[in-house]
């Protein structure tokens, strides 16, 4: 991992506890590769939260498996390889400064509109799911594949549409995003992203995820489902804002 100023590391290690909880407590979360790369590489970056991803999933899994709703699941999966096969394609060569600000955009908006849906009764958008479902997965395993993590909020806005309860709604979006994570840290091991920096940066990050996904577990249990609504409406607001800013 390449040398960090003693700021650069407690902002590290900051970054990876508060998205590791949002990611425990909501079964997705988008701010950790654009904040980090703010100090590290993007080569680097992209790997190791792939790698943490495979983890966190399988920790948030472990406990609510059978809440996974596999219709649905399986419905999206198609569509999350064929934009993987184009993110990995375009991992190396893509210019993704103007891809990511227009994509933070486009979530901005969305969660400020969830946001906004949960303070006003009957002010729900309803989208043809036929369309949003290819939309949803292709675009994810893209952007996710390209910056190694963002995927979660094209899910979010997927089982959001389909009025999942809380539970459900975790649960599948974290065997979504680990399905996705297999796909994506194989290809990245076959394109050799994960060389000594993206290595020595798992192992520091390891510990700090398992501190974030006991925090965000425990925030989890303790919310109603509008609050958990608007949880999710603000963790895509803060999905955009750092993708609009990089």
């Amino acid at each position: 991992m390449e040398a960090l100023s003693l700021p650069e590391l407690l902002f590290f290690c900051l970054v990876i506890v508060l998205s590791y909880a949002i990611r425990g407590s909501a079964g997705f979360g988008g701010v950790t590769v654009p904040l980090l790369a703010l100090v590290m590489s993007l080569k680097t970056v992209a790997p190791m939260v792939t790698f943490l991803g495979l983890i966190s999933s399988f920790a948030i899994l472990r406990d609510n498996y059978r809440h996974v709703v596999w219709r649905d699941l399986w419905r999206i999966m198609p569509w999350c390889a064929i934009g993987f096969a184009a993110g990995l394609y375009f991992f190396k060569t893509l210019d993704s400064r103007t891809l990511a600000q227009a994509l933070g955009v486009f979530v901005l908006v969305y969660g400020g509109y969830s946001l906004w849906a949960t303070l006003r009764r009957g002010s729900e958008l309803r989208l043809p799911m036929g369309a949003v479902m290819p939309v949803a997965g292709t675009l994810a395993g893209f952007v996710g594949t390209l910056f190694g993590a963002n995927a979660g909020m094209f899910f979010a806005i997927y089982l959001d549409l389909l009025k999942f309860a809380k539970i459900e709604f975790r649960a599948t979006v974290a065997a979504i995003l680990f399905g996705l994570g297999v796909l994506r840290g194989t290809g990245y091991a076959a394109v050799g992203a994960y060389d000594r920096d993206a290595l020595i940066a798992c192992a520091a990050a390891l510990p700090l995820m398992g501190i974030g996904i006991f925090l965000g577990n425990r925030i989890h249990a303790r919310l109603n489902e509008l609050m958990f609504k608007r949880l999710v409406a603000l963790v895509l607001v803060a999905s955009g804002v750092p993708l609009i800013l990089r």
